[in-house]
């Protein structure tokens, strides 16, 4: 896949690609965030509206087929009418299920449809009532043979995810407008497609199995407060009235939490992990423990030595892989469901920064898409090595935000050129080396 991105928040212009392992490199506020936050936001978009699509087509062909028999019943029709002598047996199925069971088996909807019509038309029953009949069968039809909108859906569920995402600061003061596409490798027609002002969303490939979800990972830190985040709501779930009584979060906050709290459902299912991965992890080997569920604390706990100890007691670092543990234990994340990942150095030391780095590479052979980004080049290098170290490096995408004019920045890819990458992220440490000449006052 790629992402195309321009005039996002800090972003002027990025074009990047999520074939496999993409790594973004840069400084701080230079919009390594807004990529991932995007990328968030379409899978998000997408995987929703397919879920929601189907199921309010359900919902309300049930709301229809029963508003039919109920009034089939009124007039003395079906196995459940009160008429008596005068109850007339109906054409139609026993019930819902049956109904809609039925109209998926027919050869023409419209042919059955017609045959209840013509059955209807010949009830004893007030012209009113006949038309209201036929008003529910009209609505039957519609459900089942209408086109999915799902351009309108999808604009609504996106435009929901933006402002919870970015609020008020999505797109820049470029005349332009903002523009976001994300398409799959043969580049022919977007998964998605957005563009503002005319706030236009398109949408191909309605069964693309490659989008199922995504997960975004802010930091895991989040996991000492599962018990107050899960209060929390997102922005659609507030009423404006109530939003001084109940915190609002990020929506990608609150899909983590929900996450995280499911996942105790799963802890401890080591065959699955290792299943999952090519090669298995063991959280014990790198943090001496692994996480479990207390029944009786009714609370996930780092468990180290026969001993549980609290995610607020538990150190940052462990959260991390934590976090990884439950991701893929609870079965969040696979080769449908990619994993976005920001800053995950920044509660890391150095030597669990390399071993953080060889996990997610191999998550990543396993099948997972995998979006890093970073400023650290002990992780840096550490993807770079493990990537090499397993057969995967020509999978792997670097990028490095380039500032441009009016505090913006361009994504540009960097994979053949990191050498500039690492001299960058260096530049900081150089200045400060000469300690002697920071002694004698001198300012090299």
């Amino acid at each position: 896949m790629e992402l195309n991105i321009q005039n996002v928040n800090k972003i002027r212009t990025a074009e990047i690609k999520l074939n496999g392992l993409t790594v973004i490199v840069g400084e701080n506020d230079s919009g390594k965030s807004t990529v991932g936050r995007v990328l968030f936001s379409v899978i998000k978009s997408l995987s929703n509206t397919k879920t929601s699509n189907a199921q309010k087509q359900e919902k309300q062909l049930s709301k229809h087929i029963q508003s039919l028999y109920r009034r089939l019943v009124s007039v003395g029709v079906g196995q459940f009418s009160m008429a008596g002598s005068k109850r007339k047996e109906s054409p139609l199925p026993r019930n819902t299920y049956e109904f809609v069971s039925e109209l998926r088996k027919v050869d023409s909807i419209d042919k059955f449809i017609e045959g209840i019509g013509k059955f209807i038309d010949d009830l004893e029953t007030t012209p009113q009532m006949k038309s209201l009949m036929k008003k529910d069968l009209n609505l039957i039809g519609i459900c089942m043979t209408e086109k999915d909108n799902r351009a309108a859906n999808l604009f609504t569920e996106f435009s929901y995810l933006v402002e919870s995402e970015f609020l008020n600061q999505f797109g820049n003061e470029d005349s332009n407008g903002v523009s976001i596409e994300l398409y799959p490798d043969d580049r022919t027609k977007p998964y998605f497609s957005y563009s503002a002002p005319k706030s236009v969303v398109e949408s191909y490939y309605e069964n693309e199995e490659a989008l199922e979800d995504v997960t975004y990972v802010e930091t895991p830190l989040y996991l000492h407060m599962l018990d107050s985040l899960m209060y929390a709501g997102a922005y659609r779930e507030i009423d404006k009235r109530h939003r001084p009584l109940r915190p609002m979060i990020p929506y990608h906050i609150k899909d983590f939490v929900e996450k995280m709290n499911a996942s105790r459902a799963f802890l401890g299912s080591t065959g699955q992990l290792n299943l999952f991965l090519e090669t298995s992890i063991d959280p014990v080997n790198i943090v001496g423990g692994k996480f479990s569920y207390d029944d009786t604390r009714k609370s996930i706990v780092f468990v180290k030595n026969d001993m549980s100890i609290l995610p607020l007691n538990t150190a940052s670092g462990i959260k991390s892989f934590g976090v990884l543990q439950m991701l893929l234990e609870g079965g969040f994340i696979d080769a449908s469901r990619p994993l976005i990942w920001d800053e995950p150095e920044n509660h890391l030391h150095p030597e669990w920064q390399v071993e953080f780095a060889k996990v997610i590479v191999q998550i990543y052979k396993s099948g997972v898409p995998v979006v890093i980004t970073t400023h650290s080049p002990y992780f840096l290098q550490a993807i770079r090595y493990y990537s090499a170290k397993e057969k995967v490096e020509d999978f792997v995408s670097y990028y490095m935000a380039q500032p441009t004019d009016g505090n913006l920045v361009e994504m540009e890819e960097v994979t053949k050129d990191l050498n500039r990458v690492f001299k960058k992220l260096a530049a900081p440490l150089t200045e400060i080396m000469n300690v002697d000449a920071a002694r004698k006052g001198l300012d090299l």
